[in-house]
């Protein structure tokens, strides 16, 4: 066997993996996508040079065992299952996420042979795209939020989404390493027009059309309970948090309004889509508004009160695949609940009515937990009803200390920069935090932690061509189109 294969393969892998890992490091966030891009072309190259393809595939899979190598133990603690089960379902999971990546890979490969330089790159951008969109994920999640450790260049997302990132991310890395495969002088020219494109976005985003000035006082209230267990006190512990944090900041403040958010699973145990006069009466007793997460039947919930306002609801419209709903249709779907011993949660629908009117004329669009990770789905969710403000509810406690919650953090970052709205993540074990839509802010202390936090939100909503909703097939079907004439328009060398 030759050496260099192996050496790309575990160079290729090593940086795509680092360059996601890098979002719990402190201070090297601007790394991520010189990493990732480094990866990428390591990894193109050695596809371009004729390679035996079974090298793409172990680089890429090398990658996911880099960045979801916490998997084995959360599923053998939380399962709970016998390591060895573990380390199998693991295994699983990441190869089925770089088999869709892979394909990515051939395509750009095949394209690249038949219509050279730009071949590969429409090839590589036109299959990252429809792979985030189209395929099957277990963890959803674009790859193009490593762009999120510099606010200014990740400030394009605006313009292109996170998906478009991904594509801008994945084409140049396919151009790199075309040229150096090729070794056409200075290989490096993609790198060098990615990083203007996204230069001259970032310098137009403070062009964006931006709406009247919002304001808004938050509590969020952090109680690390145990996950995924109902025990009695849950409310009344959570209410003693926050009436103390509302006590010491002064809150409400007159004329601002004060909204209080409990994470995901914060209180169990109990049916809150029945009726119930004493949660609006919690409330407006405090002159607040209240959004926290529940359960409702088989629905993983969010409740709100406000003063004045009708009772909220909202159901998680994308339940997690395997961790809250069996995937496939009913039959099989029931038969894998029987031979699991599981209950598949009901998916949600969106609606004029799933945003929370607050007082003042505001209003809140709550995510709960990984429906944060999908652009479709927040976007789709603004378009129908509107919204102010993001709101991720979200129990991280079952990926315990490990970096599971920094990589979620980086992600739903990017849907702040896209729909133009400050995003506020609130959860169950930590960390909590608040991302603006200009690509700044951050988490706040550490995972498996008690907190509360209380801050001012000041903000003007932001006009952004990403948070349209065709935005993402316009730019799909642009992408084909040029990829697709390329490929007509010219022949095999």
């Amino acid at each position: 066997m030759r050496l260099a294969p192996l050496l790309e393969t575990l160079a290729a892998a090593a940086l795509f993996s680092l360059a996601c890992d890098l979002a719990a490091a402190p201070g090297l966030g601007f790394l991520m996508p010189v990493l990732g891009l480094a990866g990428l072309s390591v990894l193109f190259r050695s596809t371009f040079l004729h390679r035996r393809i079974g090298w793409s595939y172990l680089a890429l899979l090398g990658a996911f065992w880099g960045i979801f190598y916490w998997v084995p133990a959360t599923l053998a603690v939380k399962g709970p299952m016998p390591m060895p089960l573990a380390i199998l379902g693991s295994t699983l999971l990441d190869g089925w996420e770089a088999l869709g990546l892979w394909g990515v890979v051939l395509l750009s490969r095949w394209l690249g042979r038949r219509s050279g330089l730009w071949g590969a790159m429409l090839g590589a951008g036109l299959g990252i795209g429809l792979w985030e969109v189209l395929a099957f994920h277990v963890y959803p999640f674009t790859l193009g939020a490593v762009f999120g450790g510099i606010p200014f260049l990740a400030r394009a997302a605006a313009f292109v989404g996170s998906h478009g990132m991904s594509i801008l991310l994945w084409g140049t890395g396919a151009g790199i390493g075309h040229r150096w495969a090729q070794r056409a002088p200075r290989p490096w020219l993609p790198a060098a027009g990615l990083a203007a494109v996204l230069a001259v976005l970032g310098l137009a985003w403070p062009l964006l059309p931006r709406g009247p000035e919002r304001h808004l006082d938050i509590v969020i209230a952090q109680p690390d309970y145990p996950v995924g267990h109902a025990f009695p006190g849950m409310e009344a512990g959570l209410w003693a948090m926050s009436d103390a944090t509302l006590h010491r900041e002064g809150l409400p403040h007159p004329g601002r309004t004060t909204l209080l958010l409990w994470p995901e699973s914060s209180v169990l145990g109990r049916d809150d889509l029945s009726p119930n006069p004493r949660l609006p009466l919690e409330a407006r007793k405090r002159n607040i508004a209240w959004l926290y997460g529940t359960e409702g039947g088989r629905y993983n919930l969010v409740r709100g009160e406000a003063p004045g306002e009708p009772s909220f609801f909202q159901a998680k419209v994308v339940p997690m695949p395997f961790g809250e709903r069996m995937p496939g249709p009913a039959p099989l779907r029931e038969w894998l609940d029987r031979q699991m011993g599981f209950l598949s949660q009901e998916p949600g629908e969106l609606s004029s009515l799933s945003s929370m009117p607050l007082p003042g004329g505001l209003k809140v669009h709550p995510l709960i937990c990984s429906e944060a990770l999908i652009p479709w789905r927040v976007i789709g969710g603004l378009d129908l009803a509107g919204g102010d403000l993001l709101a991720n509810l979200t129990n991280d406690g079952w990926f315990d200390r490990s970096i599971a919650t920094d990589l979620h953090g980086a992600q739903i970052r990017m849907r702040a920069i896209e729909t133009g709205l400050p995003l506020v993540r609130a959860t169950l074990t930590g960390k909590s935090g608040c991302f603006t839509a200009d690509g700044r802010g951050g988490l706040w202390g550490a995972a498996m932690t008690r907190a509360t936090y209380a801050f001012p939100l000041d903000w003007r909503p932001i006009r952004t061509p990403a948070g349209h909703r065709a935005h993402l097939v316009t730019l799909l079907i642009l992408l084909g189109t040029a990829t697709l004439l390329v490929g007509c328009l010219t022949r095999p060398s």
